[in-house]
C-alpha cells in the first residue's frame, strides 16, 4: 500500500492558517490569467465554486433546500424511544438514556440534533457525531458515562489516517489501524483533534480511500446535479436582473427628419435624454412612471419579459431532477398547480417507505452501536405510526392480520398447525414451551387443558389477535 501513503502537508507540518483570498463585495471584477474578466456575481454563481460548499446551496437555492429539508425534518419528527431487546418494552425511567432524547447537549434538543445530522449527511455526504467524554473512558459504554453529544460541522471535518506507509487498508485491520483520529478545522485559528473512539462518521455514498482532506469521506449526491443547479442559478440571476435592473429594454430612436431622411441626435442630446430618463423616470418610489422629451422619439423593444422567456418549465425540470436524486417523486416537488394532484398522499407514503423510514432505522441501528447499548440489551427505535399518510396503510395491514388470525385459529383448532405456527404467521414471537410446537391432537390431555385455560382467560378480541398470554409490562426501569 505504498501508493496510498503519501504524507500530506497536515501530517508533516503543524497546522497553519490557510491563505484564503476574500473578495470584497465592493470589488466589481478581477482579471483571469488569460485576461478574461469575471464579475463577482458570475464567480459565486459558478457551479464549480458552489460545489465547494454545498451548504451554501442548501441555504440559498430553494430547489436544493426542499428535498434535504423534506427528509431531514420528517426523520427528526419521528417518535424515538429506547427499548429493551428481550421484549421490546419501552425504557421509561433510565436517567442517562432519557437525557439523550431530551437534550443531548447544552445547546440543542434531540430533534435539532437529528435534523442537523441528516442535513450534513444529505447535503455533504458525511455527518460526524461526537461523544464528548474523558479519555479515561475509552472502552466503556458511552451511554453510561457521556452526557454531551454534538453534531460536528461536517464541512470542516478531516479524517486523519494512521501515519506510516503500511496501512492495512483492504486487509485484516481494526479501525484504529487505519484512522488515528479526526480534526475539526473550525475558524481561522481554531483546530481541534478528536480521538477516533469519540466520533461516529455516518456516510451517504461511496467512500474515498485516497489520502488528503477527503480521506474516508463520501461525495455529496449534489455532485450529480451540478448541471441542473447551474441552470437554476443562471435562471435566478437572469430573473433578478429583469426584476431589479430590467435589463436592456430597447433603443430610443430620433424621429426628426429632413429632406435627406432621419436626423441623428447629437452627443449632448443623447446625454440629456439618458440623464433625464434615469434621474426622473422609472419604477423607483421617487421616480415618475412616464417620461417627457422635447425631441420626437420612437422606442424599439429588444428584451423579453419573464413570461416570454419561459424559465419556469426548465426550473421545474431541474427541481425534479434534484429531488429525484434523493428519492422524492416529481409529484411532491412544489409548484404553482400543486393542489391539482390527487396522488400526493400515495407518493408521500412511498417516500416514507422507501427513503425516510429506512434512513431512520439505519440511524437507530448505528447510533445504538455507537452508544454501546447492545451489551446492556437496549436499542434505539423510531416510530412513524402517527404520520397521517401512513394511517391508511396501517389500517389495511391490521385488517389483513385479523383475517390471518381467524384462519390460523380455525387451522389450530382443527389440528392442522401448532400454536407457534399460528404466531409465526402473524409476526409474533414463539413460545419456548415444547407443547406449543405440537398440534392440538398431539397434545396430552393435561396440555389441552392448559390451552383451554389460555383461551378462557383472554377476551375474544385478544384471542383473535393471536396474542394470548403475552402481556409484557409496558414499563421497564432500565436498571
Amino acid at each position: 500500500m505504498s501508493w496510498f501513503r503519501k504524507k500530506s502537508k497536515s501530517e508533516e507540518e503543524p497546522v497553519q492558517d490557510a491563505n484564503v483570498e476574500v473578495v470584497s463585495e465592493t470589488v466589481e471584477e478581477k482579471k483571469l490569467p488569460e485576461g478574461k474578466k469575471i464579475t463577482v456575481e458570475e464567480l459565486f454563481s459558478s457551479p464549480y465554486v458552489c460545489s465547494q460548499n454545498f451548504l451554501t446551496l442548501f441555504q440559498s437555492v430553494p430547489e436544493v433546500f426542499f428535498p434535504i429539508d423534506y427528509i431531514a425534518s420528517r426523520i427528526s419528527s419521528a417518535n424515538f424511544q429506547f427499548k429493551k431487546v428481550k421484549d421490546d418494552s419501552v425504557i421509561w425511567a433510565n436517567k442517562n438514556l432519557n437525557q439523550i432524547l431530551l437534550r443531548p447537549n447544552c445547546l440543542m434538543t434531540w430533534k435539532q440534533n437529528v435534523y442537523q445530522h441528516f442535513v450534513y449527511k444529505l447535503c455533504l455526504g458525511n455527518s460526524f457525531t461526537r461523544a464528548a467524554m474523558s479519555d479515561s473512558f475509552t472502552n466503556v459504554e458511552k451511554w453510561r458515562y457521556c452526557s454531551n453529544y454534538w453534531v460536528l460541522p461536517a464541512d470542516a471535518m478531516e479524517v486523519l489516517p494512521v501515519l506510516g506507509s503500511n496501512i492495512p487498508l483492504f486487509g485484516i485491520a481494526d479501525q484504529e489501524d487505519i484512522i488515528r483520529g479526526y480534526r475539526l478545522n473550525y475558524g481561522a485559528l481554531s483546530t481541534m483533534n478528536i480521538p477516533a473512539y469519540q466520533v461516529w462518521h455516518d456516510r451517504d455514498g461511496c467512500v474515498s480511500y485516497y489520502s488528503g482532506f477527503g480521506f474516508m469521506k463520501s461525495q455529496s449526491r449534489l455532485m450529480s446535479q451540478m448541471k441542473p443547479i447551474s441552470n437554476l442559478i443562471a435562471v435566478y440571476e437572469a430573473r433578478n436582473v429583469i426584476y431589479v435592473k430590467r435589463g436592456g429594454l430597447g433603443f430610443l430612436i430620433n424621429m426628426k427628419q429632413d429632406e435627406s431622411g432621419p436626423i441623428a441626435m447629437t452627443d449632448n442630446e443623447k446625454k440629456e435624454i439618458l440623464q433625464q430618463h434615469y434621474g426622473k423616470y422609472g419604477v423607483g418610489k421617487d421616480q415618475l412612471p412616464y417620461g417627457l422629451s422635447d425631441i420626437p422619439l420612437s422606442f424599439v423593444r429588444t428584451n423579453l419579459t419573464i413570461a416570454e422567456l419561459q424559465p419556469f418549465e426548465e426550473t421545474l425540470a431541474d427541481a425534479i431532477s434534484i429531488s429525484g436524486a434523493y428519492g422524492i417523486p416529481a409529484v411532491l416537488v412544489p409548484r404553482k398547480d400543486q393542489s391539482t394532484f390527487s396522488n400526493q398522499s400515495t407518493a408521500e407514503k412511498s417516500v416514507y417507505s422507501s427513503v425516510i423510514i429506512p434512513f431512520a432505522k439505519q440511524f437507530c441501528r448505528e447510533f445504538t452501536q455507537f452508544l454501546g447499548l447492545e451489551s446492556s440489551g437496549y436499542y434505539l427505535d423510531c416510530d412513524f405510526s402517527d404520520v397521517d399518510c401512513l394511517q391508511e396503510g396501517l389500517k389495511e395491514a391490521e385488517e389483513v392480520k385479523t383475517n390471518i388470525n381467524r384462519r390460523c385459529k380455525d387451522q389450530f383448532l382443527s389440528g392442522l398447525i401448532t400454536y407457534n405456527d399460528w404466531r409465526a404467521q402473524i409476526g409474533e414471537s414463539k413460545f419456548e414451551e415444547p407443547m406449543f410446537d405440537k398440534t392440538l391432537f398431539e397434545m396430552s390431555d393435561q396440555e389441552r387443558e392448559i390451552v383451554k385455560q389460555i383461551f378462557s382467560l383472554n377476551t375474544k378480541s385478544e384471542v383473535e389477535n393471536g396474542r394470548e398470554n403475552q402481556k409484557p409490562s409496558i414499563q421497564d426501569k432500565g436498571k
